[in-house]
């Protein structure tokens, strides 16, 4: 069997630092973030509407 790829051999602790501050959150850039955002709207909003719709609509006209 092979072994598996190490991305790592061969750097050193500087370089692995690098590439590893780059998966870092914080490196996202505001339109990242607005993005991953407005998806998870697009995704959650449905079901949350068809939940908590009926609920407002009885409270609303009773």
């Amino acid at each position: 069997m092979k072994k598996p790829i190490d991305r790592f051999s061969g750097k050193n602790a500087d370089e692995i630092y690098e590439k590893e501050n780059l998966l870092d959150e914080n490196n996202l850039e505001k339109d990242d973030k607005l993005a991953m955002f407005l998806a998870a709207m697009k995704v959650f909003l449905p079901g949350l509407l068809l939940v908590v719709g009926p609920l407002l609509m009885l409270t609303i006209f009773l």
